[in-house]
């Protein structure tokens, strides 16, 4: 009767009115059967809502209590349990994306003593546990990264992964969109083998910052091959007195840019630009090979682009000018230790060998990876796989004003070889011809699939 009066009521504002006009009516016309015919009637009424509420509420409860039942069984099982002997309560459940739904247990268990036991819990669970964390809220919480689905192989890029702030998208992740915070994280090193899809990945890149109208500047010793579709938008350096001289600009502009900052009291781009009557532009700097670009035999000339590159990496931070960095195959030899100390974002393919992984991870994780194309280990606070968008020329089109991308058909993740084409040695490299490169242009909870 509550539920039928009450919770309906509280659902249904007419069900009130017409139960108040009924009680209305019964009592104006007070007479015998007509009373009792009333009262029978919203009676009935009554217990017919409530009846039905109160089904409702128990189908609704019911999987809550499959599941809390089955945690059980899983931890006194694998005898998981606090020291007071208490298992851990299971609390609730929170789609983050498509990929992923977050399993939340109360528990005064350390997270460590979670990760011990990982893949002991996937096979408990039968699914894949991509992380298990301490809850950023309640330290005595334990979120527990369910994949409901593996990561798509093969995502195109679309406009709609814009972001809208200073973010340049990568890929997706088991917990949603990835990308690099240009204010948190100013530069980047992006490494992977031939055709892993590092320099799609600079294409991505390269085309969010057009969008945003930042500067772009490419430097590439393939002579800008895999990114003609940019030629009339991006500036392409491919030989070494160049190269050089756009770095010195660089880092004079730098120089120029704090003197502007401390003449305006401000210590960012984005105060400077609220403030100032002269808008800075970000300036992106994109090289394709890191490695090829250091290893000239000329002792001069590699000193200058070492110096160049950490003194951007060291004070470029807060005017707006970044670097963003591949590398086929990371080596500690040529890459100087304060350029990796200063360059914190770091994108890593798979690779067979373990030791580029540790170089650019500080772990083996890259090595483990599935053999797919564009599959990616993305390093910022944290360590995530992700898979990256795949850039088609022909799912974008820039806005007339900055410029225009030819439709041209494309491998997918195709890159030339740098290692054969560095065999030419430096003199051949820079005696190439210099003509500008042409245009081309909610986790659903199946207890079927849960088995010991």
């Amino acid at each position: 009767m509550w539920h039928g009066v009450v919770t309906a009521s509280k659902e249904h504002k007419y069900l009130g009115f017409a139960y108040g006009g009924a009680a209305i009516i019964s009592i104006y016309f007070a007479r015998g059967g007509f009373l009792a015919f009333m009262l029978i009637l919203m009676v009935g009424t009554a217990i017919g809502f409530g009846s039905y509420i109160k089904i409702r509420e128990a189908n609704k409860a019911r999987p809550m209590k499959e599941k809390i039942a089955f945690y059980n069984r899983v931890f006194t099982c694998m005898n998981f349990r606090a020291s007071d002997t208490s298992i851990p309560d299971f609390l609730y459940e929170t789609e983050v994306s498509d990929h992923t739904t977050i399993v939340s247990f109360d528990a005064l268990i350390p997270v460590n003593k979670w990760l011990e036991r990982k893949e002991e819990l996937e096979m408990y669970f039968d699914a894949k546990i991509s992380d298990i964390r301490q809850d950023e809220e309640d330290n005595r919480v334990i979120d527990i990264y369910v994949q409901t689905k593996p990561l798509p192989e093969y995502l195109e890029w679309s406009d709609e992964f814009v972001a809208e702030n200073n973010v340049l998208n990568i890929g997706v992740s088991d917990t949603g969109v990835v990308g690099m915070n240009l204010e948190a994280y100013p530069h980047a090193f992006i490494a992977g083998e031939t055709g892993s899809g590092k320099s799609n990945i600079l294409k991505c890149l390269i085309y969010q910052a057009l969008v945003k109208e930042y500067d772009v500047i490419l430097i590439d010793f393939k002579r800008g091959v895999s990114f003609s579709a940019f030629g009339d938008d991006v500036s392409i350096h491919y030989d070494y007195p160049d190269v050089i001289q756009v770095l010195k600009d660089m880092v004079a502009e730098t120089t120029s840019r704090l003197d502007k900052f401390r003449s305006r009291r401000v210590d960012n781009i984005a105060d400077y630009n609220r403030v100032a009557g002269d808008y800075l532009h970000r300036k992106i700097i994109f090289i394709d090979e890191l490695a090829e670009l250091l290893k000239t035999r000329d002792k001069e000339t590699a000193n200058i682009l070492n110096d160049s590159i950490e003194t951007l990496t060291r004070l470029s931070r807060a005017v707006g000018i970044h670097l963003i960095m591949g590398i086929q195959r990371p080596d500690s030899t040529i890459i100087s230790g304060q350029i990796k100390n200063n360059v914190s974002y770091r994108v890593c393919g798979r690779f067979v060998d373990r030791e580029p992984s540790r170089i650019m991870l500080s772990c083996d994780m890259a090595s483990g990876l599935p053999n797919v194309k564009g599959r990616f280990i993305v390093k910022d606070d944290d360590l995530c796989e992700v898979q990256s968008f795949y850039f088609t020329n022909k799912s974008v089109m820039l806005p007339l004003e900055q410029g225009h991308l030819d439709v041209v058909d494309e491998e997918i993740y195709s890159e030339p070889d740098v290692e054969a084409m560095s065999g030419m040695g430096d003199d051949v490299m820079q005696n190439l011809p210099k003509e500008k490169p042409t245009d081309s242009a909610p986790f659903e909870f199946d207890f079927s699939e849960f088995r010991k």
